[in-house]
């Protein structure tokens, strides 16, 4: 929370089920609501193997339970796509920021941008996107 009392939203990606990294390592329980989606247009779009893609989906909701058990307050969305869970949240918790680590596509990173996402630097690799780019 920030010294207005308004709750900033981590937006935590399918690859970062991590609390030690980017966005979600910068927060503890209580001082920000995590938001992730579950997106309809991404399954589709994507050719994974069915296994991979449980696997996927079976990892994103026990993380999301075990935050929620950490005491962190999570918004766990299944949506049409990524802007719809993201509008959705936005309209249902009204977030002064949004806040996401560094995504590891292009694409994605572009999706932050034009979604007014904030990025954090990841801490993923060896270096974040951004250094290696420089």
């Amino acid at each position: 929370m920030d010294h207005d009392g308004a709750v900033d939203t981590v937006l935590v990606l399918g690859d970062q089920l991590n609390r030690n990294i980017g966005a979600l390592a910068e927060v503890g329980p209580g001082e920000a609501r995590v938001l992730m989606v579950e997106s309809e247009a991404m399954i589709a779009a994507r050719p994974f193997h069915r296994q991979r893609l449980h696997f996927i989906l079976a990892s994103m909701r026990r993380f999301s339970a075990e935050l929620e058990k950490a005491g962190y307050e999570v918004d766990y969305r299944r949506a049409e796509d990524f802007a719809a869970g993201l509008a959705g949240h936005r309209k249902a918790h009204q977030p002064d920021r949004v806040i996401g680590t560094e995504p590891n596509s292009r694409a994605m990173r572009s999706r932050f941008e034009d979604l007014d996402v904030q990025m954090r630097a990841s801490n993923q690799f060896l270096c974040s996107p951004t250094d290696f780019a420089t």
